[in-house]
């Protein structure tokens, strides 16, 4: 039988595994036997027995020197690529919000005996708005994943109106691709999606709440088979080793090769689908099996009613109202759920005051959705507890789905809803989405920056703020008739026209009480006429994303109530109309195309944020504009401007880094400098808090992936003695990149000296000079980095240890991640000592680093008597991911260590 390098050793390690597994099976036997045996004694008892003794010693003899012929296999650590299987993962609490009542395990049952058969490819889920339909569907992915049914479990939301590159960047998140980049084509996108799905083996992709007329799964780039990869009928090693590394045992093997070019290979890609409607799945998606989500039996709702509320559903006097109240939700987890909390601690009179509001139905009329089911949101609603809540509520409602937190704080500072500073509104908007989603009518987001509202909730609230004429809403072909009413459209304070179809906007809007303007529009044509917001004198919040505008409309100029203006994601051409809007707080232009900010912008005397991210073609901004904003809390210049002067002269075109300094009110922000050299000595930020600070150029701008708020990026060239800044962030950082540093062999000494107390990540890349990540001085114990959990290192070309000398018992011992790369002077990742304190280490990377002798090492102990025992290595009992590869000279993971337990004791070195 031929193989090829990598089949080879693919079959040598399937083998090797098997072998160790047995030696250590029989080295513990021959321990517990050694134990039995010396108690065997001759002699009347005074002297041990040869002949047992004998026969140990040879019994251990053969065993130690198969021990070492296994050890001395390629396959073991001098592999270029080395694999210990990956320990289980861990076992993922139930989703939030899932019931595990029987009727939602048995769909969950047979959904998941669906997705493991062969006959269905598409499977699908339905039933009306608030059967918990997401939340089954969320269970569906954890248990998949703990069950380990798939390589990767994806799930993205398509909702009614259906944006494909929305569910697009969902899906590649999901698959581990880069983030898509901005202005990609959905078809290209679609062709990177269809290109990583073709290098996985098993795939099952969750596309929740699919309204008609459905979604094109090709057109998000879903295959339900890949291009089959093609076994031959010959004999080449290649194909030999395809078929041994495909086969798990020899029939399959045999089948392989005889089967020849009849035999081909598909990437398994499910798909599971929910919506409302049956229709929808069978006939537009053609969906192989369907699953009904049905209203819970009455005792289920009985049981979810008590696990809210407590025992005093069971009370004399509120029993009989609570047993109304189920059966008038009609078996509805979400009305059940949001009148229970509603009513958690309310008084007898208020549970009858709800039994008569449920009897007494709303006559709103919705597709789907019970009258008595809109009441009981409704009622959730008017009983949240201050008209500040209620408002933020109806204000989500008109944002949609999976908004942007700081948009709401955005449009809350100007209508006046929210307290006075950017950072105590801030504060305010989290505590009143807590609230919100404690009561049900908001729900969590995957992304921490946003939040969700579900569907049925989102209805009834839209259908509240049209009611009380607090709102209007345009969205897709929903088009209401108080839009085409002039006199009604007069009521309303908010009006919202999202992604709507429109066909264009009257010459003039006449609304007397509109305080807030939303147009977020896909079409490039639809033009602003320039009288349009002649009659809008108390307008206090416009946001206008998406627009192609070379100028902006005059009227605007007339908004003296403006508090904030948005104009996100747009391409512009002259702006300099903003200067007149004197009571203006908030300016926010991010991700929108325009070459220069307007000189005239500096006339703002009151803005509080102004937000510049990812104005890419930004070049100029004119000298003393940002210095004029005294009152500035908030500046967002990430991915953004770079052309920073490095003086204050009269002949400067572009504003200096010292025009901060005026800014001594600013909390958050996020800037590019190109140089650490354009920094003024005296630049310091007092009151700074949160911050994105790139200091160096070609950065990657991206977001944190674990939602750090002070991060610092830094291309060190030149020294910090007296930088007070960069001191000042390198203490507060909680996620911090170094590159280069220049001149500095020790980072923590050289660089701050307290030990980095706020970081939680650190990254080190492309430093030459660096020795030592941190050296205590002798003797002296020292605290550093308490709170790291992630490290990386990557060619550090002179690093010799990562930790050298004696730490406090805090230090790193929040440490999870560890990886280091490409560093070829280091030979343990560290002492026996340290090893101790990581009692959280769950991950270890090692790659490519050519003196690795072993991952950790006891020349540190004063004396062998100090040399840790096995059971005092508690790092290995955490660590669910160990990865090796390049590493020609390591021996072991520790050399006085003869039984290091890792993965929780299921895998033995």
């Amino acid at each position: 039988m031929f193989f090829t390098e990598e089949g080879k050793k693919s079959h040598e390690l399937k083998n090797w595994l098997p072998n160790a597994n047995s030696l250590i099976e029989a080295a513990h036997k021959l321990t517990a036997d050694a134990e039995e045996n010396a108690k065997k004694k001759c002699f009347f008892g005074l002297c041990l027995n040869p002949i047992s003794r004998y026969q140990l010693s040879k019994n251990a003899k053969e065993n130690s020197e198969a021990i070492v012929d296994l050890l001395g296999k390629p396959c073991v650590l001098n592999l270029p690529n080395s694999y210990i299987p990956a320990p289980p993962k861990e076992v993922a609490a139930p989703v939030k919000g899932f019931e595990d009542f029987y009727s939602r395990k048995d769909v969950l049952e047979r959904i998941m005996e669906a997705l493991q058969s062969q006959s269905s490819s598409i499977i699908g889920m339905h039933g009306m708005p608030g059967m918990g339909k997401t939340m089954l569907a969320k269970e569906v992915k954890r248990k998949a994943e703990q069950d380990k049914l798939f390589d990767v479990v994806v799930m993205a939301l398509v909702s009614r109106n259906a944006d494909s590159k929305k569910i697009q960047v969902e899906i590649a998140r999901g698959l581990g691709l880069d983030q898509l980049p901005n202005g990609i084509t959905t078809q290209d996108a679609a062709e990177r999606i269809k290109e990583r799905l073709k290098k996985m083996k098993k795939v099952l992709i969750i596309l929740d709440d699919i309204w008609a007329p459905g979604i094109d799964l090709e057109e998000l780039g879903i295959a339900l088979r890949n291009e089959p990869k093609k076994i031959e009928g010959s004999s080449s090693r290649e194909e030999h080793a395809e078929c041994i590394e495909g086969s798990s045992s020899r029939e399959e093997y045999a089948e392989c090769i005889e089967g020849g070019s009849s035999r081909e290979e598909y990437a398994e890609c499910k798909i599971l689908l929910t919506s409302r409607d049956s229709n929808v799945l069978s006939d537009l998606m053609v969906s192989q099996q369907n699953f009904p989500l049905h209203q819970l039996k009455y005792e289920e709702a009985w049981e979810l009613l008590k696990r809210i509320v407590g025992d005093r559903a069971e009370r004399d006097d509120i029993h009989s109202a609570a047993i109304e109240i189920v059966r008038e939700c009609g078996g509805l987890p979400l009305a059940i759920t949001t009148m229970a909390k509603a009513l958690k601690n309310k008084e007898p009179c208020e549970w009858m005051d709800a039994v008569r509001t449920l009897k007494r139905p709303s006559s709103e009329n919705f597709e789907g959705i019970s009258a008595n089911v809109y009441s009981a949101i409704e009622f959730s609603y008017s009983h949240l507890e201050s008209n500040k809540l209620k408002k933020t509520f109806l204000l989500c409602c008109l944002m949609g789905h999976k908004f942007l937190i700081q948009d709401l704080l955005k449009y809350g500072v100007g209508l006046g809803l929210f307290a006075n500073t950017i950072e105590e509104a801030r504060n305010e908007v989290f505590t009143l989405i807590r609230k919100l989603k404690a009561a049900s009518l908001l729900i969590d987001d995957s992304d921490n920056n946003c939040f969700d509202m579900h569907d049925l909730i989102h209805d009834v609230a839209v259908s509240i703020t049209s009611r009380d004429r607090r709102g209007l809403l345009l969205t897709g072909d929903h088009v209401p008739k108080e839009w085409s009413d002039m006199e009604t459209r007069k009521d309303f304070e908010w009006i919202c026209l999202r992604h709507s179809n429109v066909d264009g906007l009257p010459e003039e809007l006449e609304s007397r009480h509109l305080t807030l303007f939303l147009l977020d529009d896909k079409n490039p044509s639809l033009q602003i006429p320039a009288n349009f917001f002649k009659e809008m004198p108390r307008l206090k919040v416009l946001d206008l994303t998406r627009m192609h505008m070379s100028s902006l409309p005059s009227s605007i100029c007339l908004l003296q109530n403006l508090h904030t203006l948005c104009l996100d994601q747009s391409v512009l051409g002259d702006i300099r109309t903003i200067g007149e809007l004197k009571n203006l707080e908030i300016l926010s232009l991010g991700w929108s195309e325009f070459d220069e900010l307007p000189r005239e912008i500096g006339q703002l005397t009151q803005p509080k944020l102004l937000d510049l991210s990812v104005c890419t073609k930004l070049k100029i901004i004119p000298p003393r504009v940002l210095a004029s904003m005294s009152r500035l809390e908030e500046l967002y210049l990430r991915n953004s401007f770079h052309g920073w002067e490095v003086e204050e002269n009269e002949n400067q075109r572009n504003a200096s880094l010292a025009e901060l300094k005026h800014l001594k009110k600013l909390t958050n922000l996020e800037v590019c400098i190109p140089d650490i050299r354009m920094i003024p000595k005296d630049l310091f930020f007092e009151n700074l808090k949160n911050f994105k600070i790139f200091i160096g150029s070609k950065w990657e701008d991206q977001y944190s992936s674990f939602g750090s708020s002070r991060i610092l990026k830094l291309h060190l060239n030149a020294s910090i003695d007296s930088n007070d800044l960069v001191k000042m962030l390198l203490k507060k950082t909680e996620e911090l990149h170094l590159r280069e540093l220049a001149g500095v062999e020790n980072v923590v000494d050289e660089l701050n000296t307290e030990g980095f107390p706020d970081s939680k990540r650190l990254y080190v890349r492309n430093a030459p000079e660096v020795q030592h990540i941190i050296k205590s001085a002798e003797g002296v114990p020292f605290n550093a980095f308490p709170r790291l959990e992630v490290l990386f290192l990557q060619n550090l070309i002179n690093l010799e240890k990562i930790f050298q000398g004696r730490f406090k018992d805090t230090a790193f011992s929040n440490l999870r991640i560890i990886t280091i790369e490409c560093c070829d002077k280091v030979k343990n990742l560290f002492s026996s000592s340290i090893a101790r304190q990581l009692l959280h280490l769950q991950e270890i990377s090692v790659i490519k680093c050519s003196n690795m002798e072993e991952i950790v090492d006891d020349e540190e102990q004063e004396s062998r008597n100090d040399i840790v025992e096995a059971t005092e290595l508690k790092f290995g009992e955490v660590l669910r991911s160990l990865r090796l590869q390049h590493l020609p000279k390591l021996s072991s993971l520790n050399k006085s260590c003869r039984h290091m337990p890792l993965f929780n004791e299921q895998v033995f070195h």
